[in-house]
């Protein structure tokens, strides 16, 4: 009975040791969390100016073929 006491409060112990973040951890984590975010937003600024390129091209290449469809049935009622 004494000895599986011993064993048990070693144990909580441990476990209370264990699970102990000390603000160190935490801060370091916020840190890591903080810049986790700066990274995500820079890659969505990133994305959004990509899609607003490439909805230009879209447009330019849009009008580039109804510019030509026009010309080719202007040559072909000709």
């Amino acid at each position: 009975m004494r000895n599986s006491l011993k064993t048990l409060a070693a144990a909580l112990m441990l476990v209370v040791l264990a699970g102990c973040a000390t603000t160190r951890d935490l801060d370091a984590l916020a840190l890591r969390v903080d810049k986790a975010q700066a990274t995500a937003d820079a890659a969505a600024a990133s994305a959004a100016n990509s899609q607003s390129s490439a909805d230009q091209a879209m447009a330019c290449c849009k009008a580039n073929t109804e510019r030509m469809d026009r010309m080719f049935k202007e040559k072909m009622n000709k």
